[in-house]
């Protein structure tokens, strides 16, 4: 595809003659809105995210900076209390509420994030300016509705494997040896629940996006997203195997700095620890943007399909004062 064509005013004829027309009409949506391929979203996921690129960055940095400080308050710890053994029962106290906190802070920050990204594609991608403070703002005045539907889509997808864990806690209470048959019925269970968690999660994919959007509550963003996502699912599937591998390439470049890890000596260890938080830091804000920019296309792109949304979109953009508001203005 030459220099990406679906961008407006991208077509052939003369510029000069696209600008007085542009000048003459009502602002429009900067890309094309049309039903489009799965191929063609990723196409347009990529080429937003470098056209914007330290725009969807700094959105992400905010999230994994707040990881990488619960790390760094956690080696700070043990660094300046060498009294305090990290494998001791104190340490793995402490060890344990750190990572506690810094997971619910990280989970916090990234619903918010996640929904200025929302944001912020959905005012490039109509035409509009924005900035990482605009798409701040313009989500913080919702930020617990948005940890909820986060926390909702993590639980539809989650809960049926914290199920998992009571047959196995009877297993180990009652002392059963013959435990062959017990294996086979557990692992054939957990691809059962691993392909419905899956499948559960991405029907309320679109659940930000629609919040975001459409401005829903939790509960009615939720069954948004089941309409949008309904006989869709495989694309949003797509996503997350091309989601995974990008984090796997992230792990692999990780991999060698966790053998260093268990290969180094005290200076060389902090040294090595820093190095690993600065790529993970790295590797979370460059990664992270991809599903929110491409979530919110796939919204788009139903809203499209579905609900004719191009067309509403300029019916909106082309509809002029109406009637009645001047006579209520006051005199």
């Amino acid at each position: 595809m030459a220099e990406q064509d679906w961008v407006n005013g991208s077509e052939d004829g003369s510029e000069s003659a696209f600008k007085e027309l542009r000048a003459a009409s009502p602002p429009t949506a900067q890309y094309e809105l049309r039903p489009l391929t799965t191929g063609e979203i990723l196409d347009r996921t990529f080429f937003l995210y470098r056209s914007r690129f330290w725009l969807y960055v700094g959105l992400a940095s905010v999230a994994a900076g707040v990881s990488v400080l619960a790390s760094i308050g956690k080696l700070a710890y043990f660094h300046y209390r060498t009294s305090v053994v990290a494998t001791s029962p104190r340490g793995l106290i402490v060890t344990g509420v750190i990572s506690v906190i810094g997971a619910l802070l990280y989970f916090a920050v990234y619903s918010v994030t996640h929904a200025a990204t929302v944001s912020a594609v959905s005012s490039v991608y109509l035409g509009e300016e924005t900035s990482i403070g605009t798409a701040l703002d313009a989500v913080r005045g919702n930020w617990i509705r948005y940890c909820l539907i986060s926390l909702w889509q993590s639980w539809s997808g989650a809960w049926i494997f914290v199920l998992m864990i009571v047959p196995v806690a009877i297993i180990v209470r009652l002392g059963i040896k013959s435990l062959n048959g017990l294996i086979a019925v557990l692992v054939f269970f957990s691809l059962g629940s691993l392909v419905y968690g899956v499948i559960a999660y991405i029907r309320n994919s679109l659940a930000i996006p629609a919040a975001v959007m459409e401005d829903l509550t939790v509960r009615r963003a939720m069954r948004r997203s089941k309409v949008l996502v309904a006989g869709r699912k495989g694309r949003i599937f797509l996503l997350g195997l091309l989601l995974f591998a990008l984090y796997m390439v992230a792990g692999a470049m990780q991999m060698p700095l966790a053998l260093m890890l268990l290969h180094s000596r005290s200076a060389e260890h902090i040294l090595v620890q820093v190095i690993s938080l600065v790529v993970a830091f790295l590797c979370s804000s460059l990664i992270g943007p991809v599903a929110a920019i491409a979530l919110c296309l796939f919204y788009f792109d139903e809203r499209v399909r579905k609900e004719a949304f191009d067309i509403e979109f300029l019916m909106n953009k082309t509809a002029g004062p109406v009637p009645g508001d001047a006579a209520a203005e006051p005199a």
